[in-house]
């Protein structure tokens, strides 16, 4: 177990004002449309939709929120434009007007389609031997209305010599209509232990149900979002652990999640801008088969501000805490890519924990669709809620290679490396998927 290392807040702070200065860069210059001036407050009378060879054209119209009979503004326009660069399905997006001679105006919508689905590798190893093999398949835009599909079946070789095998599936369906959006989960973990000498097999299995639904409030211009859903989930062990050792137990944990979502995040091109808040909260309930009456609260705050055409400054932070934590096993650890980059994973435990990222993305200038970044995780875990002290963290720095594939939908390549300066080690991660 790597010793208790303890920052003073003051050098944390420091840091975080180094990241920060970044922002004396500027912001970004907005975007315009070319669409003639002469057209601009006539209502519009139809639309054409066209290079959608897959995407329908219902569907189009929808995300763009226009409308026949609406009075086309530059406004409504740029929030167009914006609202289908959102959906991630499209590499160009492009409008056009066209005025009849009997008056009407015609929208055109030109899209160009990114590829839709893709099957990744998963190989990766750390700097401590722990390795990871595998495939996902990644399908998006099914039946051409953004309902998307994720498969993912990989194996991992620990270090200490635990080993697991993971298959997981998950299925979205947006209802436009209704409107709502479903959600469906399902997958198996399957981790071969060793502790002390005393040898388990840990079996995971779960399923949940989730639908959401946009709240459109007056003091928001963005909806929030409200989430539900309903999760079973069961632990078998092979044999009891002893009570001489710290593992966890075998158990049902059946809970309902509520979560409230404020989703201002906007995607461009090559990147991403605006905010995002997230709270939720799982109950367990003994009605529903649950062993565990446990209360886990979820808080995530992710900005992403546009420094200029080409930079930008993001940031992440997350606060969880569990109460009563199923299985009667502390529910957090800390250290990964997950969290803090460059950290060995650390052996305690606990029922609270926070960490922060901060990343300042550069992109190049010819190659925008490619990114250097620079960044600093910091964070720990306490045994409990009352145990938290924000100037007792842990903390890494590093830098990495953004790659956004501008051909597949929500495919962002990246390679970083973090180094934990207190522990003078480092370590390389890699995969498809960005932290935020």
């Amino acid at each position: 177990m790597r010793p208790e290392k303890s920052v003073h807040l003051s050098r944390i702070t420091l840091l975080v004002l180094w990241f920060y200065c970044a922002l004396l860069c500027g912001l970004a210059e907005a975007s315009l449309i070319g669409i003639s001036a002469d057209v601009i407050g006539l209502p519009i009378d139809q639309f054409r939709v066209s290079g959608n060879l897959k995407t329908q054209e219902k569907y189009i119209l929808k995300w763009s929120e226009l409308e026949i009979g609406q009075t086309l503004t530059l406004s409504a326009l740029n929030n167009a434009l914006q609202e289908l660069r959102d959906t991630d399905l499209f590499r160009e997006i492009h409008l056009q007007t066209e005025r009849h001679e009997n008056g009407e105006l015609t929208l055109h919508i030109i899209v160009e389609e990114r590829r839709s689905w893709i099957i990744l590798p998963r190989i990766s190893r750390n700097s401590d031997g722990d390795i990871k093999s595998g495939f996902r398949l990644q399908m998006y835009n099914l039946q051409g209305a953004d309902r998307s599909l994720d498969l993912l079946a990989q194996k991992e070789q620990e270090s200490d010599g635990d080993d697991s095998d993971e298959v997981r599936f998950r299925y979205k369906l947006p209802l436009y209509e209704k409107p709502y959006d479903l959600t469906w989960q399902l997958g198996q973990i399957v981790k071969n232990t060793e502790k002390e000498g005393f040898e388990n097999v840990e079996t995971t299995n779960y399923f949940s149900f989730g639908v959401e639904r946009d709240w459109n409030l007056d003091a928001f211009e963005t909806p929030l979002t409200i989430r539900t859903s309903i999760a079973f989930e069961e632990r078998d062990l092979n044999e009891a652990y002893p009570e001489s050792i710290d593992g966890i137990e075998a158990g049902i944990y059946n809970r309902l999640r509520l979560g409230l979502i404020f989703d201002d995040e906007h995607r461009e091109r090559y990147r991403q801008f605006g905010s995002y808040y997230a709270l939720t909260i799982d109950q367990g309930f003994k009605w529903l088969g649950s062993d565990y009456e446990s209360t886990i609260i979820d808080l995530e705050i992710i900005n992403f501000i546009r420094l200029n055409r080409y930079d930008n400054f993001n940031s992440r932070f997350v606060f969880e805490v569990s109460n009563n934590s199923p299985y009667n096993y502390p529910w957090y650890n800390i250290g990964g890519g997950s969290n803090i980059r460059g950290l060995e994973r650390i052996d305690d435990r606990g029922d609270a924990r926070w960490f922060a990222n901060l990343e300042y993305i550069m992109a190049y200038r010819k190659h925008p669709g490619v990114a250097h970044s620079l960044f600093l995780d910091l964070g720990n875990v306490y045994e409990d809620l009352e145990d938290i002290d924000f100037g007792d963290a842990y903390y890494t720095i590093g830098t990495g290679l953004r790659w956004k594939v501008e051909s597949f939908v929500k495919t962002d390549l990246f390679l970083d490396y973090g180094y934990d300066i207190e522990g003078r080690a480092g370590k390389l991660y890699g995969g498809t998927s960005l932290n935020f």
